[in-house]
C-alpha cells in the first residue's frame, strides 16, 4: 500500500484534473546519483533539484498491486552526445557498464493549481540493465528488487548451513564436525525425509 499525506489523499480523491510529473532518481553503483524529471521545468523536492532539460526519459505504464509482485519497467532515454553522466557521455557510460548494478526509482509528483507540490508518491524502484543503446535512444530494463522471490525451490529439501563464513571480506572455515546435520537425498519423485 502506498502511503500519502492526508492533504495529498484529499487532493487525489476530490480533483478531477491534476497536474503531475514523473521524478526519476538514478543511483549508480559507483555512488553517483542523478535526478531527472519529465516536467517542462526543474522540480525542487526534498532538497534535490530534478532536471528537466538534461535527458528526455519516457517510461512504459506501471501497475500498482497490493501484493508482492515481481515486475519490470522499461525506460527509454533519449540523449545526444552532449548529454553526460558526470564527465562521460551517457551512451559511452552505458557501453562501459557504468549503469550496471545501478538503481532507478520512479515517483509521481502532484501539483496544486498554483504549481506548488502537493506530494510525491513512490511508484517503482529496481536495478537497471541496459537493454539496447544506439543512435539517440537507450532502453533500460528496470527489474524490481523482489525479483528473486519468483524463483521456485524444491520442497521438502534440507539446505544445511555451510561450514564456511564470510566476515570483513575474508572467508574462514570451521574445523569442527557437526554430527547432527543430515542431508536428505534427492530422488526424483521420491523425496526421503530423515
Amino acid at each position: 500500500m502506498k502511503e500519502v499525506t492526508t492533504t495529498l489523499a484529499d487532493y487525489l480523491n476530490t480533483k478531477k484534473e491534476m497536474q503531475a510529473c514523473d521524478l526519476y532518481v538514478l543511483s549508480l553503483f559507483s555512488g553517483s546519483t542523478y535526478y531527472y524529471t519529465d516536467a517542462d521545468h526543474d522540480v525542487v523536492y526534498d532538497s534535490h533539484t530534478y532536471l528537466h532539460n538534461a535527458l528526455l526519459l519516457k517510461r512504459e505504464q506501471t501497475k500498482i498491486n497490493n501484493t508482492i509482485s515481481v515486475d519490470s519497467m522499461t525506460v527509454s532515454i533519449y540523449a545526444t552526445k552532449d548529454d553526460k553522466l558526470g564527465d562521460t557521455p551517457i551512451f559511452l557510460a552505458a557501453h562501459d557498464g557504468s549503469l550496471d548494478r545501478g538503481t532507478l526509482s520512479l515517483s509521481r509528483c502532484f501539483f496544486d493549481a498554483d504549481g506548488n507540490i502537493m506530494g510525491v508518491v513512490g511508484l517503482f524502484s529496481g536495478t537497471t540493465e541496459v537493454k539496447s543503446c544506439g543512435g539517440l535512444q537507450m532502453k533500460l530494463t528496470v527489474k524490481s528488487k523482489v525479483q528473486g522471490l519468483s524463483q521456485e525451490f524444491p520442497r521438502r529439501r534440507f539446505y544445511p548451513q555451510g561450514t564456511f563464513a564470510s566476515s570483513g571480506g575474508t572467508v574462514s572455515a570451521s574445523s569442527t564436525e557437526d554430527s547432527g546435520t543430515v542431508i536428505a537425498p534427492f530422488v526424483p519423485l521420491k523425496e526421503v525425509l530423515l
